[in-house]
């Protein structure tokens, strides 16, 4: 099936852009680009030192283009940094092959789409590179590999490109092998370097569109006034965008990228693939849709039936959508790692490892492999739009580059290797102290200490309903026990509550609301048990926050990371709540409503954060004016969402042609002009498909408008300011001293700042300002004055200033 699809997605594509290919590419008067990585996307001809052009006949390659008329013009498709697919005008690619044999390696690397163990590349693996080089030049035949055109891209046509004297040298990786020209203009391969043709890019039109989804944002990117300013966008604290990875790897269909573009990652899955979308164990159970009929299980080009915003089995924050959302405003998202080892292990198909720290560490290097992905189709290293952070400093100078900074966190139910086997823990404190040392080293900054099931730190806040019932058998696989429910003593501070079932029911099939893939999993995959009979509710986990919990969290906080209490049972929140309001310690973040009421008034009066799930617009905006009436006025207040994004409870249902509804075009953040998304045939608009994919939350934070009015979206706006300010007080910077609970500074400490340090030590010194204007930070000094630290065009402070006005 994902050769039909894949033969007709090309079919379509030519129809389209037939006439958009020009026969004879003229060479522009641009100069030849010397940098590599300044070939991305670009269209080009390439020309020996002896002013041949590489041409083509068919399928077959050449060094004997007289003019830039005769030359085949590329586009540069880039892989991977300097790495780049040359794809040609018949929207086919510059590749090594062989002759017959050649023809039937192509056939056995395109049967292997997808096949590889970790997803992201297919090809010349095993034997068939060992085929390869048998003989010279890696053939077979000994006559050496010849350079042709296949119609799908493969190993054979990843080409990495260096400088060279002149212009560049081609290699081909998979062979270890560099491209040749002889006098007769044959391309071929050599092993030998020396032997390398040297090639100059020539700036050309007439190259096919490479395919790809739409941003259909136009319009600035806003920046900061300084890369120490306040940061205005949007924040989503809790987004799983390497979730293609969790469950084993294959319980969610398509990924977030794929080295050879969006007909590789936003493809179906084998499962659904089986027999017309009706195999699927997660879509079968999730899924309202006729389990008989099945689903339409194509995505690029058609997107028929995904994504949709309650389909929790596919991709949702491909790049590409992701750019849309960053180019509608959003400045900060943290990524969290997920899994949950019970879920794998009983789910029937898996490429990956189930532990959950080993998962961890597989997203966090996918994430990384994502963001070089995006710096190579934007000039290198470092130039991309999504920049993985470590401090709150970092984060700041990214936001105000105008650029989405990402915070690594980790949501797992057995963090640590801390789990619960016959009521003894499975770890020690220096196993907790050693695998937070590894996440930290990972890049992970935020934590949460439980996920689906009790674990040795905490209890666990259980799921609701149909859910809750399956889920607590999940429990009793990870644990050996149900969970402990009993009455609460406080109704107000309580967990979800259970229902009473008898001994003889059975698991149910239907699962609606967050987080539902949870349960659906375990009841797929027979993993379902009879549930034990509760008192009448509201029920509260007996477990709390155990001692290795406490550890566990003191740990958090020396090392200046932001604890996430969501999850935990009331019982286990209040304790940690207490615990960090003992220490003063302001980094703490709600990041996706699985707390209660009790909890998010506690986190404002420490300073934290609280970014509600995001689902409907219209309860949104209820949350927010709720939220609006606990904020504490001594810290910045800044409003975020939790997007919750790709596969663990359905996003924003559309509204439709309500008085409020969304009217495209519109003017979204920094003042771009939004219209709808297209992605390949399909047009999203959020009024009739609510939050599809991420790619829609612009949209969606304009239905908030609408609905409520510009104050709303002002106040998220300031959430990345609220969330780095709380960052920074968690790793020491001292509060400002402004605040009537502060004390102001004094003449001795405004000698602590000199000439000439930058913004991270002036904050360090004095801690964080009562404002960031242009380049100036303002602090309140002891008998009514004022301190202004300014600072230069090269970021380093200029003058320091006492006087007597604001």
């Amino acid at each position: 099936m994902v050769r039909v699809v894949r033969t007709t997605v090309v079919a379509a594509l030519a129809t389209l852009v037939a006439t958009l290919v020009s026969p004879s590419p003229p060479t522009s008067a641009q100069p030849a680009p010397t940098d590599r990585f300044a070939l991305a996307s670009g269209c080009f001809t390439a020309q020996t030192a002896d002013g041949d052009y590489l041409s083509r006949t068919e399928n077959t390659v050449t060094a004997t283009g007289a003019s830039p008329a005769d030359a085949e013009p590329w586009h540069l498709r880039a892989t991977d940094l300097g790495r780049y697919l040359l794809f040609g005008s018949e929207r086919d690619f510059l590749a090594a092959s062989d002759g017959e044999f050649g023809k039937a390696l192509d056939g056995a690397l395109n049967n292997s789409a997808g096949a590889m163990a970790d997803g992201l590349s297919r090809g010349t693996t095993g034997q068939l590179a060992d085929d390869l080089a048998a003989g010279p030049l890696g053939t077979t035949t000994g006559r050496g590999a010849r350079i042709v055109t296949a119609a799908e891209p493969s190993d054979l046509a990843d080409w990495r490109i260096i400088e060279a004297p002149g212009g560049f040298h081609i290699s081909l990786p998979s062979l270890d092998a560099w491209l040749t020209t002889d006098d007769s203009g044959t391309v071929s391969l050599t092993p030998n370097k020396d032997n390398a043709t040297t090639l100059a890019f020539r700036h050309a039109t007439g190259c096919a569109p490479w395919p790809e989804a739409d941003v259909n944002v136009t319009g600035p990117v806003a920046t900061g006034e300084t890369p120490y300013g306040e940061v205005r966008g949007f924040l989503d604290g809790h987004l799983h965008g390497m979730a293609f990875e969790f469950v084993g790897g294959r319980a969610r269909c398509g990924r977030p990228w794929h080295r050879f573009g969006v007909i590789e990652a936003l493809q179906g899955c084998q499962e659904h693939e089986a027999s017309g979308g009706r195999t699927h164990l997660l879509e079968a159970v999730l899924s309202e849709r006729d389990p008989i009929a099945g689903h339409d299980t194509q995505g690029w080009p058609t997107f028929h039936d995904w994504p949709a915003h309650d389909s929790l089995t596919y991709e949702q924050v491909y790049y590409r959508w992701l750019e849309r959302a960053w180019r509608g405003g959003l400045r900060m998202v943290t990524n969290l790692l997920v899994e949950n080892h019970a879920l794998c292990e009983q789910y029937p198909f898996k490429r990956n490892d189930c532990n959950e720290m080993n998962s961890a560490a597989l997203q966090a290097k996918r994430i990384r492999q994502l963001e070089r992905y995006i710096d190579a189709q934007h000039g290198g290293p470092g130039e991309g739009w999504l920049r993985i952070v470590d401090d709150p400093f970092e984060a700041r100078r990214v936001a105000n580059s105008g650029k989405l900074a990402v915070v690594l966190g980790v949501e797992l139910s057995v963090p640590f290797d801390c789990g619960l086997k016959a009521n003894q823990p499975t770890c020690d404190r220096e196993q907790i102290d050693a695998a937070i040392d590894e996440l930290y080293d990972l890049g992970v900054r935020q934590l949460e200490l439980v996920n689906k099931f009790d674990n040795a730190l905490t209890g666990v806040k259980g799921d609701a309903g149909s859910t809750g019932v399956v889920v607590n058998s999940g429990n009793f696989y990870s644990t050996g026990q149900f969970w402990r429910m009993r009455n609460c003593e406080d109704a107000h501070a309580h967990d979800h509550t259970q229902p009473n079932v008898s001994d003889d029911s059975g698991a149910p099939q239907e699962f609606t609301g967050r987080d539902s893939i949870f349960g659906a999993i375990l009841a797929a995959t027979g993993t379902s048990g009879v549930a034990p009979l509760y008192p009448e509710g509201p029920h509260c986990n007996v477990r709390g926050l155990s001692e290795l919990g406490k550890h566990a969290l003191n740990r958090i906080v020396e090392r200046g990371l932001l604890f996430d209490p969501d999850h935990m049972s009331a019982k286990a929140a209040d304790e940690s709540l207490d615990l960090l309001e003992r220490k003063g310690y302001s980094g703490v973040i709600s990041s996706h409503s699985w707390a209660d009421k009790t909890i998010y008034p506690r986190v404002y009066e420490l300073g934290g954060v609280v970014t509600p799930y995001a689902g409907d617009s219209d309860g949104f905006v209820e949350k927010w004016r709720e939220h609006r009436e606990w904020a504490d006025d001594r810290f910045y207040f800044g409003f975020g969402y939790g997007s919750d994004t790709n596969g663990f409870g359905a996003q924003g249902a559309p509204r439709g042609d309500t008085p409020t509804a969304v009217r495209y075009p519109f003017t979204g953040f920094g003042g771009t002009t939004i219209h709808r998304q297209v992605s390949g045939e399909r047009t999203f608009d959020v009024n009739t498909d609510g939050v599809a994919h991420y790619g829609l939350y612009p949209d969606w934070i304009e239905d908030l408008r609408r609905q409520a009015g510009e104050q709303i979206v002002d106040d998220m706006t300031r959430g990345p300011e609220a969330y780095l300010q709380m960052w920074e007080r968690a790793i020491g910077i001292a509060p400002d001293s402004c605040r009537d609970d502060v004390g102001d500074l004094t003449d001795a400490d405004a000698t602590r700042v000199t000439t000439g340090m930058p913004p991270s030590e002036v904050l360090r010194a004095l801690g964080q300002p009562a404002s960031r204007d242009n380049r100036t930070f303002t602090y309140c000094l002891a008998g009514d004055r004022f301190l202004r630290v300014r600072f230069d065009r090269h970021d380093r402070v200029a003058q320091v200033r006492v006087s007597r006005t604001r």
